[in-house]
């Protein structure tokens, strides 16, 4: 009985601390990742095919690399900038990794982001912002109890960054709707 007791401690059994859900809008899956979800109803007039060519135009020029696993699904990885950090100063802090999946499910389709990761930035010595030599840090991570409050915070950038792409995502497919063709009576 001990030894499955120190097994589920050993392999963080997030079933006893849900790290996200209720919690700035992210999820956890299944793997112990954070997730954003989302839904919208496909506008009107607009096909399946043309809302993924331009989902896809969409996210490649935000640098995103896409695939199609399926023909119903859209995988592309990429990043956004935080406009926020969570220490002093309103500076870029860093990006958000991602991976946002969009599945068509008919009349709607569902959206998310997953595999959040923060590249944090710094100052070099001429005071430009580069890259810090860090590796990305899953958003899920745990931040010690000094850092805690902060890294709450920066998960609250992260959802910001991360609604607002979502939003640019909406407003480019509400530019593929067709506008309708009338005939005059000539």
């Amino acid at each position: 009985m001990m030894f499955i007791a120190s097994m589920s401690v050993g392999q963080n059994d997030f079933s006893k601390e849900d790290i996200g859900s209720g919690r700035h809008g992210f999820s956890v899956n299944q793997h112990g990742k954070l997730v954003l979800a989302k839904s919208a109803s496909w506008p009107d007039q607009v096909e399946y095919a043309d809302a993924r060519e331009a989902l896809i135009d969409f996210l490649s020029e935000k640098g995103n690399v896409t695939e199609l696993r399926e023909s119903r699904r859209i995988t592309s990885v990429g990043r956004v900038p935080m406009k926020q950090h969570a220490g002093i100063g309103n500076h870029v802090a860093g990006d958000i990794h991602y991976t946002v999946v969009i599945e068509d499910n008919g009349s709607e389709f569902n959206y998310w982001f997953t595999d959040l990761a923060y590249q944090p930035y710094r100052n070099d010595r001429y005071g430009k912002r580069i890259k810090a030599t860090a590796k990305p840090i899953p958003l899920e991570r745990q931040a010690s109890k000094i850092n805690a409050e902060v890294w709450e915070r920066q998960k609250l950038h992260a959802q910001d960054a991360l609604d607002n792409l979502s939003d640019q995502l909406l407003q480019s497919l509400q530019w593929t709707v067709k506008p309708a063709v009338f005939h005059t009576g000539s």
